[in-house]
């Protein structure tokens, strides 16, 4: 009996196996010349804008191409959806200090999947990065290590499109870009060339686009969007009943959306040209001779190819010191200009896209991605740092519901206790920091060391010979970074858990934030980029509310803090009367380089 259980168990299974590699020979035959199917459809069918509808209608008309995708995406983002649903699933049996580490390995893994899916998804996955109410603090942080570091394809392949783009043969438009030519620069979207115009002889920047991108975008965006879809019917379970966050509409669609907008964007050349004449025409002028932008050659530029001015120098960020410190008050003062009085803002600025020329000018290249921010979003956003520098929680909330961050009617009572023992923890470590700065301050003049520099200088963490000073001061600086990540930590918690809906144009400021704040800390470890922005926002606030109205703001914080019952703080400082890059801000969680999207909003 024993001896024929084995053919029987062979027998009872040979139906489903027989149907399963049925199936798999169906399909197989079916997706044969997906491939082919995938080239030969017109880019001219695909809409140049992004449009939902129309990329639905284009390639629902080829479902073996999409199918095809799809296959693709489920084989390597299986393995990471079989742990995920694991571990979710598994979360009441361990503690939150237990499950941390299983989380960051899934933050990891995701940050590995989504860059072997290739440029849509790397994108997607920079945009999540800036997204604390969407994510977990985790993922937050792994995302943030994307970056656009992709193989450049054959120079061969890029002459072929820049000859079909311009019309004429590559050699009678340009010198010194031949088959043999290496890119300079690599990304997602395309690579750079340096070359010369043969029509005005001067050098250029020439970037040229991947083949192919339009379509690949396209069909990555129409299966993300299905799938947004069905996330959107479901997020009520998905996001409230596993993960344990507030329900809300940002996980949906329009998220999705959001980040097409702005790829599409991307993907027109011509676009980034305006940008650039944009900011050259009204950012320039209000900076003067210490910002700069670089001119783009029309005549050579289309949808697949720009060619700006060659800036000689080096990215701000492989600068020395004295120069980032010289500079990043510069870059502040740029960034806010934009953001306050031109409403129209640089919100891709990557170390590789602040430069220092020869003349040691600040210069901002690459301009596809920008952003208008509107006057009464301005307004309201103004008033938020104010507040945000005096620690005004409870007018915070009322910002943040102005801003659309919240809803009207957020439950404040369940909110407020948490936000304000994140802003008071703020306030103990940057008084900490400011009385151990301070100390050091005074033992360098003491000892005879040169006075620190309030601009910079990067030498609070080092003394002349680059040493770390004593143990207890070096120890004393890890546990205050410990704090601002702890404190960082907190308030991504309050983000994913309270209907917290970050809107598209503050998560581009966020990235642009976390950015520029990370070159100045390479200049300057006690860099604070909130301090060195009060000025200019104080500055702008007058000038938007009206002295009085400021002096009433202002005064109304220093009485909350007076009357306060509970946990008494001292009164916030009085707005300083000229810009000092040290002085700090009730919340200045400037030594924290891995701080997430999120910490720039309370710092």
């Amino acid at each position: 009996q024993t001896r024929n259980m084995l053919p029987r168990l062979l027998q009872r299974g040979r139906t489903p196996l027989c149907a399963l590699g049925g199936a798999a020979g169906a399909t197989a035959v079916y997706l044969h010349g997906s491939e082919d199917e995938y080239q030969s459809l017109s880019e001219s069918l695909l809409p140049h804008t992004y449009d939902p509808a129309l990329i639905e209608a284009v390639w629902s008309q080829h479902p073996r191409c999409a199918i095809a995708r799809l296959g693709e995406i489920a084989w390597k983002t299986a393995p990471f959806g079989v742990r995920l649903a694991f571990n979710y699933g598994s979360r009441t049996r361990y503690t939150p200090e237990e499950r941390a580490p299983r989380d960051a390995s899934l933050a990891r893994e995701l940050r590995a999947v989504l860059i072997d899916l290739g440029p849509t998804f790397i994108k997607f996955g920079q945009m999540l990065s800036i997204r604390p109410d969407v994510i977990p603090p985790s993922a937050v942080y792994e995302l943030q290590k994307l970056c656009d570091a992709v193989p450049s394809y054959d120079t061969r392949d890029a002459l072929e499109l820049i000859e079909a783009e311009l019309g004429q043969p590559v050699e009678k438009l340009f010198n010194g870009l031949h088959s043999g030519s290496v890119p300079i620069a690599a990304a997602s979207l395309g690579q750079v060339y340096r070359c010369r115009l043969r029509d005005g002889d001067v050098d250029v920047a020439l970037k040229v686009q991947r083949p192919d991108m339009i379509r690949a975008v396209s069909l990555d965006l129409y299966l993300l969007r299905k799938y947004m879809r069905a996330v959107e019917r479901f997020k009520e379970v998905i996001l409230t009943g596993v993960f344990g966050a507030a329900d809300r509409s940002a996980f949906d669609v329009k998220l999705l959306d959001t980040f097409a907008r702005a790829s599409y964007l991307e993907l027109d050349y011509r676009h980034e040209g305006a940008n650039l004449e944009r900011f050259k025409k009204e950012l320039m002028p209000l900076l003067g001779k210490d910002v700069y932008v670089p001119q783009c050659h029309w005549p050579v530029t289309t949808r697949k190819v720009i060619a700006t001015e060659w800036i000689t120098g080096q990215q701000l960020a492989k600068s020395p010191p004295d120069v980032i410190n010289r500079l990043i008050p510069t870059g502040v003062g740029c960034f806010l200009a934009q953001l306050l009085d031109v409403g129209f803002f640089h919100s891709d600025p990557h170390p590789g896209n602040l430069l220092v020329d020869d003349k040691g000018r600040l210069v901002l290249i690459d301009f596809g991605l920008c952003a208008e921010i509107d006057q009464f979003d301005s307004r309201a956003l103004t008033s938020a740092i104010v507040h945000l520098m005096q620690g005004d929680v409870d007018a915070l909330v009322d910002d943040a519901i102005s801003l659309r961050f919240l809803p009207p009617d957020v439950d404040r009572a369940a909110l407020l206790p948490p936000l304000t023992r994140v802003f008071e923890q703020g306030r103990i470590a940057a008084a900490t920091e400011l009385a151990e700065r301070s100390g050091r301050f005074k033992r360098k003049k003491d000892d005879g060391h040169r006075d620190y520099n309030d601009s910079g200088g990067g030498g609070m963490d080092a003394d002349d010979d680059g040493n770390h000073g004593d143990g207890a001061e070096y120890s004393s600086r890890h546990t205050r970074r410990a704090q601002f990540r702890a404190i960082s930590r907190d308030l991504n918690q309050i983000f994913f858990e309270f209907p917290f809906a970050v809107p598209e144009y503050f998560a581009l400021i966020t990235r642009a934030l976390i950015v520029l704040e990370g070159i100045a800390l390479t200049g300057d470890k006690d860099f604070d980029l909130f301090a060195a922005a009060y000025p200019y926002a104080l500055k702008h606030a007058a000038s938007t509310f009206g002295v009085s109205q400021l002096a009433t703001m202002l005064d109304a914080t220093r009485h909350a803090y007076a009357n306060a019952s509970v946990h008494p703080s001292p009164s916030p400082p009085t707005p300083p009367k000229h810009s000092s890059s040290s002085s700090p801000s009730p919340l200045n969680t400037q030594n924290n380089k891995e701080a997430s999207a999120g910490s720039v909003l309370v710092r």
